[in-house]
């Protein structure tokens, strides 16, 4: 091959390669999370507090799953899914204290009680 053709088959594929760029640049992805966490925002802070990206939470709307008793009160609960410990944030509320059948939260000035509910 002569370098002239060569020279001529580099820059159609360069501008081959622009123009599909420009072409799929037009279409760009966006994610749809349905409502949902974004898979890649982290799970765990650096001071290995659990993350709660959902701020609009109501005393009300929370059900305690379960509560762990850990040694020196480290003491663990699974409320809505989700584990939480002492100082812990739900949203605006503050896991004030776990209990061996309830969690206390905060929001302000306001303390609110949850009650592990036992099955029979």
């Amino acid at each position: 091959m002569k370098k002239s053709q060569i020279a001529w088959m580099s820059c159609l594929l360069v501008l081959g390669t622009a123009l599909f760029c420009a072409w799929a640049g037009q279409d760009a992805f966006v994610y749809d999370d349905h409502g949902k966490r974004d898979p890649v925002w982290p799970l765990v802070s650096s001071t290995g507090s659990i993350i709660n990206y959902d701020k609009e939470f109501q005393a009300g709307d929370l059900k305690i799953e379960g509560i762990i008793l850990g040694v020196n009160g480290q003491n663990l609960a699974v409320i809505n899914g989700q584990i939480v410990k002492k100082g812990d944030l739900l949203g605006s509320l503050a896991i004030a204290e776990i209990g061996k059948n309830m969690v206390i939260l905060k929001q302000g000035e306001q303390t609110f009680e949850l009650k592990l509910n036992k099955e029979e």
